[in-house]
């Protein structure tokens, strides 16, 4: 199955609409970029809804290829407040355009680009960064919000993490470009903030899934996902044991908003759900349920062992971001309900 949902889906749209009011801004410029990815479009997809609702804020989506950016955003284009962007974020931001706010999420992000990709995973991370936060300290009154990850906090003796929790990754494994290049970026903010006085702060994400995630996502649930749907029976390529946190992509957004517009320079919050904790064979066996199949077991390939991190518990605790006023609207089944409905429509519809 190779699809990209679209705003036209009316279960993806009127989830959206029901949360247009925590886009609290007007008359701004947004720029996202990865924005043609899981998060970065369902953001663009929510700004741009929200200006459908009464705003007029500009929306910038950044992205490496304009046709796929055309593609996935085709509702938008030729509307005067949607623009594209069409770069590699490894260079220089140097558009005319002002932003207010900007979200960066440009990355690889699934373990067979760690794998197959490891340098360009990491310049992705640190370069872009830096170009980012370079925007940022000549524009001073723009806020940024970069993302990272619930991997920065690598291995720990314990299973619920707060922003505060630093542990050890392994960095003589492939897999590890991906957690120490978000690691870089998240200490290369701070130093332009310290040395700067750059306005940015960090959403650390939890494991995020949702219908519009990419093609080619390789992490386990866009797997599970893809072969249910497909009429498969779910392949578990791991016993699945530990758990971890996972959050709907639209509570996702939600939560990355909030930190843009009510969290403090730099600050990193978490991003997760408490209502959303679970193990990858319970993902499975979810998902499977869901979709009337079963779930097997299967040996990875060598290029996906690569890719994959260590088995452990890694459960985000989401106190931080509360206290600025989010609260998940989903939890596991009702998300992946939803997420499941939403593209079986478009699998139809193809």
């Amino acid at each position: 199955m190779v699809t990209l949902i679209m705003i036209a889906n009316s279960i993806y749209c009127n989830s959206l609409k029901r949360v247009v009011n925590e886009v609290s801004v007007d008359k701004k410029a947004f720029l996202v970029t990865g924005a043609s990815g899981l998060i970065g479009s369902c953001l663009v997809d929510l700004l741009m809804l929200a200006n459908q609702e009464g705003k007029k804020n500009h929306v910038y989506a950044l992205g490496r290829n304009r046709e796929k950016l055309e593609y996935r955003f085709k509702e938008f284009v030729g509307n005067a407040y949607f623009h594209i962007i069409e770069q590699d974020i490894c260079k220089p931001i140097d558009v005319e355009y002002t932003f207010d706010y900007i979200i960066h999420g440009a990355s690889n992000a699934d373990p067979v680009s760690y794998a197959k990709f490891p340098v360009e995973t990491m310049l992705t991370n640190i370069i872009g960064a830096k170009n980012i936060l370079d925007y940022g300290r000549l524009h001073p009154n723009c806020m940024i919000t970069l993302l990272s990850t619930f991997e920065v906090y690598g291995k720990c003796d314990k299973d619920v993490y707060t922003e505060m929790d630093a542990g050890v990754i392994d960095f003589n494994q492939f897999r590890a470009c991906y957690p120490e290049s978000k690691r870089s970026l998240e200490i290369l903010s701070r130093c332009y903030i310290d040395e700067y006085s750059v306005r940015a702060n960090v959403a650390r994400l939890c494991s995020v899934y949702g219908p519009t995630m990419t093609p080619q996502d390789s992490k386990a649930h866009a797997q599970f996902l893809r072969n249910a749907l497909n009429g498969e029976n779910i392949v578990l390529k791991s016993e699945g044991l530990q758990k971890r946190t996972y959050c709907y992509v639209i509570d996702a957004v939600r939560g990355i908003l909030a930190v843009l517009f009510k969290g403090e320079v730099g600050k990193n919050y978490n991003i997760s759900n408490s209502n959303s904790i679970v193990s990858i064979v319970e993902l499975a066996k979810l998902i499977a349920s869901l979709c009337g199949k079963k779930v097997v077991f299967c040996y990875p390939s060598d290029i996906e062992s690569k890719g994959f991190s260590k088995p452990q518990n890694c459960i985000l605790d989401s106190t931080k971001l509360c206290k600025l006023g989010w609260q998940g609207l989903y939890d596991i089944k009702s998300g992946m309900t939803e997420c499941i409905e939403i593209m079986k429509m478009e699998f139809t519809n193809k």
